[in-house]
């Protein structure tokens, strides 16, 4: 994994969290309304389901995996009609 795939995964979840939880104001419409409190009680919600699983993705990967690169050089030398390879 790298980080452009660790940081994708971790939008993915805040966004799938808070879309669940920004459902709840279709389940309790008295409560998440469009009033002042209500909307404040509407990011509360958002702001802790999309944590949530964001939260549980870092229990399970703290920090994206590094990955190593791992090049080869090919030297080919002449000499006559004899051809010597050396791999670093």
């Amino acid at each position: 994994m790298n980080w452009k795939t660790w940081l994708y995964s971790l939008v993915a979840a805040s966004i799938g969290g808070a879309s669940s939880a920004a459902l709840s104001a279709f389940a309790m419409p008295d409560v998440f309304n469009l009033s002042h409190l209500g909307l404040v009680h509407l990011g509360k919600a958002t702001l802790i389901g999309g944590l949530l699983p964001v939260l549980t993705l870092l229990k399970q990967s703290p920090l994206p995996t590094s990955s190593v690169t791992v090049t080869t050089t090919q030297t080919v030398e002449k000499t006559g009609d004899t051809v010597v390879k050396e791999t670093v």
